[in-house]
Formats: structure tokens, sequence, C-alpha cells
């Protein structure tokens, strides 16, 4: 499931309702629970994002960790733990379609649904603001982007994963 959150937030950002063929942003990441508390998880970094279908999640905080995605694989990279996990995503899984039918909500924010997760996006000044879902764990999770820019040229080695040697490599 953490793999799809990965792959439905890029897809969600750069599809409809948004119209544009690149993104960075500075992200922050908050682990809810089921009520705010004190010591929710925080997460942060930067994401780099181009369509069709690549992506790049850069983890500064808690700790380092890089998310590479480009087409239908998925590879999550932990260097503390000197490791790299590749995924390949379901094939049948569209999420193009769902998101184009993404709606408009009274309340200013968009909304998808996705493998039973309803995911709300905001706006601001027509950029993403903030991503707002539930979790499997039901846990709230929001996700706040700063420094958008976008439609800028992103080279397509940002999306490429080069493994450093030595690591172990992870694959499902």
């Amino acid at each position: 499931m953490r793999v799809y959150l990965f792959v439905f937030c890029f897809q969600f950002l750069v599809s409809a309702p948004l119209q544009f063929v690149s993104l960075s942003a500075h992200f922050k990441q908050v682990v809810l629970g089921t009520a705010p508390s004190p010591i929710n998880p925080t997460y942060e970094g930067q994401i780099l994002a181009k369509t069709p279908f690549f992506a790049k999640w850069s983890y500064t905080k808690p700790s380092p960790k890089e998310v590479y995605m480009q087409d239908k694989q998925v590879i999550i990279y932990e260097p503390r733990l000197l490791q790299a996990t590749y995924t390949k995503l379901n094939k049948a899984l569209d999420f193009f379609a769902i998101l184009k039918r993404a709606k408009l909500q009274k309340d200013g924010r968009y909304k998808a649904k996705i493998n039973h997760t309803t995911y709300y996006l905001t706006l601001k000044d027509g950029l993403p603001y903030k991503l707002n879902y539930a979790d499997k764990m039901q846990s709230q999770v929001e996700i706040t982007f700063s420094k958008v820019q976008t439609n800028i040229p992103l080279a397509p080695s940002l999306f490429q994963f080069t493994p450093p040697a030595g690591i172990e490599i992870i694959k499902q």
C-alpha cells in the first residue's frame, strides 16, 4: 500500500485538475494518527515529478530515504540500511483514469478515491498545497507542499537510480 501511495500522490499532483508537466516542491508529511498528538511522526524532503510517470521523493528528515518511480517500477533506497527495494506495480491499476474523475468539492478541495482510500488535494494560488488522506491503519496523513515550482525542465537522469556498490537489492 505504501508504494501505491507514492504513485498516487505523484499522479494526483501532475494530473487533472492541474495542468502542468513537471513539479518541484518541498514537502512535510505528518502522520496524525487517529487524533493529533505532540509526538506525531513528521517527515520532510523534496519531490521532483514529471509526466507521464516519473517521480523522486527525497526524504531528509527524520532520516534519508529516496523513492524513485519510473513507468511501472518503484525503487525505495534506504542508505542507512544499505538496501534498495524494487517493486513492480500492478498493471491493472489505472491511476490516470481515476484521477481524471477527481471532482472539485464544495469546500474547494479536489477529491479522488483509489483502493478504498479517499484523497483530498487543496490548492493555493493554483498550486498543490495540501494532500490529506487516511492510511490503511486509519491514521490521518497530511502532506503540505511549499516552494512549489511547475513546468520547469527536469532532466531524465534525476529519476534514474544507480545502486551504490555493496548495497542489498530486494525485489518484490
